[in-house]
């Protein structure tokens, strides 16, 4: 296989700026994006991966050693902060690309890990030169331009994201709210269905279709499911009336789309996608024109490490354990050699290279973030973001033993915030018995 692929990665947009979170900072790997744009077969070796950053920014030593063990290049790039219309990252990109089609034409395959429209340009330049171009972006933000130039595209997890795809209640064909933030149909739907008092899985179920229920008997709701479609924002609204805190991890699933297509099993409703993305409730014999109707989904189990994971990686405080093995190790070597005041790159590179390369700087930084987020961290200044931190492992945490029982604690607590019981099996699953 030639070395013919060049991978370029905009980290300013991959992080949505530099105000980034704590959410971001802990879900964010590279590795998984080279991996989802290694799954489309069409990359040869890679020559060349560059990563554009103002790499002197210190909350980005974080990154720095996933940076080392995927084999790229940091470009420093300065400027962000306050150029707000169009960053320095976008420029510098575009040159070296463009440099590299005309100094390197064994390249063939450019990749762009980015979703800003700017780079349209970049790729039909790239095509000028009989390059193949593949685009890399979070699905909602994706420039359209962009992905339509791009020979491939690939999407991928926006870290981010809860359910980016559902549109705002107030576009066209959804009805004006009224001035008590309701959707007009839900205004009726208030007044005729009663919330549920207990939300546990067989009444959140009952009451769901109850609700869907209600929108394919609706006289005016008919119409619109047949016409036009109903925004899933406005469905989520009543959803919400109908079972306080409802969250379709509840069900078993991290998207309410996919939610609603588990909801439509033996129902005249189903949902829909309108180009570009665009989904819908809709009418199931008589869709919207131009509409793909999406497969139903049979039911998932609730009680799945899945389904845990999910849960924990999403909300405050997150929580991504890296493998049982690696969580293990890494504990043990901070219980061995406690951290104190040190800064969250500088505790990565540390335990990596203790551990003699037994782990990856990944896997220590999930470590880190999820023995933060279980407070076995002194974390200074208190109310700044984990990447401005200093970070001391509490004195207190003198066994591994002791440190698991208490991210098992934390563990458990979010868990039970979003599930009404939370399973001791699929828990030992994640965090194993220290022995």
């Amino acid at each position: 296989m030639k070395f013919n692929t060049a991978i370029f990665y905009d980290i300013e947009n991959l992080l949505k700026g530099y105000s980034f979170s704590d959410h971001m900072l802990a879900t964010l790997s590279l590795a998984d994006i080279f991996e989802a744009i290694r799954k489309t077969n069409k990359l040869g070796q890679v020559a060349a991966q560059r990563a554009y950053a103002n790499w002197s920014d210190p909350r980005l030593r974080a990154m720095r050693g996933e940076i080392n063990e995927l084999g790229i290049d940091p470009i420093q790039v300065f400027g962000f902060a306050n150029e707000q219309k169009k960053n320095a990252a976008d420029i510098q990109l575009a040159i070296d690309a463009i440099d590299l089609a005309h100094v390197r034409p064994a390249l063939e395959v450019f990749v762009i890990v980015s979703g800003d429209g700017g780079f349209a340009a970049l790729a039909k330049k790239l095509h000028e030169y009989g390059k193949t171009v593949i685009g890399c972006a979070y699905r909602q933000a994706a420039n359209r331009t962009f992905k339509a130039v791009c020979d491939d595209f690939v999407w991928i997890a926006d870290p981010d994201a809860e359910e980016r795809s559902i549109q705002a209640a107030s576009q066209p064909g959804n009805g004006k709210m009224t001035s008590n933030g309701l959707d007009p149909r839900n205004v009726r739907l208030v007044s005729q269905i009663k919330p549920i008092a207990v939300n546990k899985p067989r009444e959140t179920l009952a009451k769901s279709k109850e609700v869907l229920t209600w929108y394919a008997t609706d006289r005016e709701s008919r119409v619109i499911l047949t016409r036009n479609g109903i925004h899933l924002s406005t469905i989520q609204q009543a959803l919400t009336h109908a079972i306080p805190d409802f969250q379709p991890i509840q069900l078993g699933f991290t998207k309410f789309s996919e939610c609603l297509q588990y909801l439509c099993v033996d129902t005249e409703l189903c949902i829909v996608r309108l180009p570009p993305s665009e989904v819908l409730l809709a009418s199931r014999h008589s869709p919207p024109p131009n509409a793909e109707i999406m497969p139903d989904l049979p039911a998932k189990e609730i009680h799945t490490v899945d389904t845990y994971q999910a849960i924990l990686s999403k909300g405050a405080p997150v929580i991504r354990l890296p493998t049982p093995a690696a969580f293990h190790a890494i504990t043990a070597w901070l219980v061995e050699h406690p951290i104190q005041l040190c800064d969250l790159g500088t505790a990565i590179e540390e335990i990596v290279i203790g551990l003699n390369d037994a782990v990856t700087a990944e896997a220590a930084k999930l470590a880190i973030s999820s023995l933060a987020a279980a407070n076995l961290l002194i974390r200074e200044p208190a109310n700044a973001p984990l990447a401005e931190q200093t970070l001391s492992l509490r004195h207190e945490i003198e066994s591994v033993a002791v440190a698991m029982e208490r991210v098992k604690t934390a563990v458990i607590e979010k868990l039970t915030t979003v599930l009404p019981t939370v399973e001791e099996k699929v828990v030992r699953q994640l965090l194993p018995e220290v022995t």
